[in-house]
C-alpha cells in the first residue's frame, strides 16, 4: 500500500499560525466594533466607503452601509461573481471591444466620482449635477469591471492549467448584467426594508469577500505557489490568509477612519 506524503513541519507551523492569527483578529473585530449586526456591517463599509448620508440611500430611518456609487459597485460584483463561478478557469484577455466597454465603464465611474467630488468642495454643480441615480448606474458599471478583472486574475494566478477563453465574450453577456443590475438597483431603491437590509447584507458580505480574494492572491503569489492549484480545496491555506488579511486592514481603516473623525 502506499504511503501519504507527510505534511512539512514548515506547512504544519504555516497552518497553525494562519489559523490563530484568523482566531485572533477576527475575535479582535468582533470585540472592538458595535453589538448589532447593522452596526457591524456599518463598521465594514466604514473601511471602504465614506457612508455620507446624502449620498446613501436610507429605508425607514436605516442608511444603507455604502454609498450609492459603493452600492452599485459591489452588488454589481456579486451579479458578476454569481455568473463568472459558472465559467471554469477561464483566464483570457477580453477581446478589443470588451477592453474598450471596460474603459468607458471605468471612465464614467471615476468621471462621476470625480464631479461629484468637485461638486461637494465648490458647493455647486461642477460638470454637471450628480445624483444618487448616477451614482449608483456608474457604480454597478464599475462592478462589471470589477468583477472581471478580480475572477480573471484570481484563475490566472491560482489554477495549474487556466484556460486561455475570456470570461467575457459574448454581448448576451453584458445585456443580462445590465438587466440584472437594473433589477437589483430598483430593488434598492423602490423596495422596502426587508429587501433593503438584505442587499445590504450582500453588499457587506462582497466587500469581504473582494478583499480576501485579492489578498489571497497576494499570498499566493509571495509564497510562490502561483499556477499549483488544481481543486479549490487545495487552496483553503491561502483563502484563511487573505481572509485573515482582509479583516485585519478592515479594522486598521475602521479604527483610522474613527481617529481622524473623533
Amino acid at each position: 500500500m502506499e504511503r501519504q506524503p507527510k505534511l512539512s513541519s514548515k506547512r504544519i507551523l504555516f497552518a497553525a499560525l494562519v489559523l490563530l492569527a484568523v482566531f485572533g483578529i477576527t475575535l479582535n473585530w468582533f470585540h472592538l466594533t458595535p453589538g448589532s449586526c447593522y452596526s457591524k456591517g456599518m463598521a465594514i463599509g466604514a473601511s471602504v466607503c465614506h457612508q455620507l448620508p446624502t449620498h446613501s440611500y436610507i429605508r425607514d430611518d436605516i442608511q444603507f452601509p455604502l454609498c450609492a456609487r459603493c452600492s452599485g459597485l459591489y452588488l454589481g460584483c456579486f451579479i458578476g461573481f454569481l455568473y463568472y463561478l459558472t465559467q471554469g478557469k477561464k483566464a483570457g484577455l477580453p477581446a478589443k471591444g470588451y477592453l474598450i466597454l471596460l474603459g468607458v465603464l471605468t471612465l464614467a465611474w471615476g468621471g462621476d466620482g470625480t464631479n461629484s467630488f468637485m461638486s461637494d468642495i465648490l458647493n455647486r454643480p461642477f460638470l454637471y449635477t450628480t445624483n444618487n441615480i448616477t451614482r449608483l448606474v456608474t457604480g454597478f458599471g464599475m462592478g462589471l469591471v470589477l468583477s472581471t478583472a478580480l475572477i480573471t486574475l484570481f484563475n490566472l494566478t491560482i489554477w495549474k492549467a487556466p484556460l486561455k477563453q475570456p470570461l467575457l465574450f459574448s454581448p448576451w453577456q453584458v445585456g443580462a448584467y445590465a438587466g440584472a443590475s437594473a433589477l437589483m438597483g430598483l430593488l434598492l431603491v423602490f423596495s422596502g426594508a426587508t429587501i433593503f437590509l438584505s442587499l445590504a447584507g450582500i453588499a457587506i458580505l462582497m466587500v469581504v469577500l473582494v478583499i480576501s480574494l485579492l489578498y489571497t492572491v497576494f499570498w499566493v503569489i509571495v509564497t510562490r505557489h502561483e499556477n499549483s492549484f488544481e481543486q479549490p480545496i487545495q487552496l483553503w491555506l491561502f483563502m484563511l490568509a487573505g481572509f485573515a488579511t482582509a479583516v485585519l486592514q478592515i479594522t486598521l481603516m475602521t479604527g483610522l477612519r474613527a481617529w481622524l473623525l473623533g
